[in-house]
């Protein structure tokens, strides 16, 4: 999420994408009201993982001091972008943060919390409500398994107050992510008992590690039973798909202890908040347990599981020959 600051009026703004500043209260997002700021004055938007600033006015708006007139450039941490003479003109770029949903509290309008990041607010053993994102970039929150889909406008009660979710996304954006998932593949590695299972994302040469928790046995289980139906030559959007009460009763006997759907909806609520905290792209891949009814499944199309070393199974964009450890 992306913030400006005007520190002469103390008011900070979140940038949507795009964001217009000027004298135009009907068509800029930030309105100035001063006589020497265009209608239009300018544009912020984000390009090609950049935030750029491109000059309509008649006066030329001034970037660290120096006139820009009808030009583009980049913007970077800390640059001051002045709209006018007077210095309630003067905003200084604070956040250079991705473009992304957020919350603002209908009890404090100053108040907001973005996403992914917005979990980190969240109290530490909260788990009644969690959220994530999917491959189109779309938002949702889910609470005791139910899902709701993020929009425009929804308001949600939670920590104790009221909030109202903004969208701010676009679709360059979800394009130049897409192929970030795209190029992404999940890395189970298995210690010969299966005790301990650590899980990472590879992108390229970017490594995403998750660690080892007890929700990796949650997705190995998921990622297993795709397997086994890839193998069986289902297509992708039948392949996976298992009943949340037979995985909470496969899962008792690997722990040896009674597990039900309640545990294991904590567990994905834990998994969600985890990736939504996993910088750079943790939260792209929040949405890595898909729902259908009381189904759940594996839902990102390429991984790896590995075993002392050895290959046991994988699905890649081009498919290969599956093995699967009975």
């Amino acid at each position: 999420m992306a913030i400006v600051r005007n520190n002469v009026l103390g008011k900070s703004v979140v940038l949507k994408t795009p964001h217009v500043f000027g004298r135009n209260k009907h068509n800029a997002c930030t309105f100035i009201p001063d006589n020497d700021v265009s209608n239009s004055h300018a544009t912020i938007f984000w390009k090609s993982g950049c935030w750029y600033i491109q000059d309509h006015s008649k006066n030329g708006t001034l970037i660290n001091g120096k006139q820009l007139i009808h030009k583009i450039t980049k913007l970077r941490k800390g640059d001051t972008l002045q709209y006018g003479k007077n210095q309630t003109t003067k905003w200084e770029f604070i956040d250079i943060g991705t473009p992304t949903g957020y919350f603002i509290s209908l009890n404090d309008k100053d108040k907001i919390l973005s996403l992914p990041f917005a979990m980190d607010f969240m109290k530490s053993n909260c788990t009644e409500i969690t959220f994530y994102c999917t491959k189109d970039l779309q938002w949702k929150v889910e609470k005791e398994g139910e899902v709701i889909d993020l929009v425009h406008g929804l308001k949600l009660h939670f920590n104790n107050e009221e909030w109202m979710f903004i969208e701010n996304t676009n679709i360059s954006e979800a394009l130049d992510y897409g192929h970030i998932l795209n190029q992404s593949y999940f890395q189970f590695i298995l210690s010969a008992d299966e005790e301990r299972i650590q899980i990472k994302i590879m992108i390229n040469e970017l490594e995403l590690d998750l660690g080892e928790y007890k929700h990796n046995y949650l997705l190995l289980a998921l990622a297993k039973k795709r397997l086994i139906d890839a193998d069986l030559e289902y297509i992708f959007d039948d392949q996976g798909w298992i009943d949340i009460d037979v995985l909470a009763s496969d899962m008792s006997k690997v722990f040896n202890k009674k597990i039900d759907s309640s545990y294991l909806n904590v567990e994905i609520q834990k998994l969600r908040k985890q990736l939504n905290t996993l910088v750079p792209y943790g939260y792209l891949f929040s949405n890595i347990v898909e729902r259908r009814g009381k189904e759940l499944r594996f839902s990102h199309p390429y991984f790896k599981i590995q075993k002392d070393s050895e290959c046991i199974g994988s699905i890649f964009a081009i498919k290969t020959k599956l093995k699967v450890e009975e």
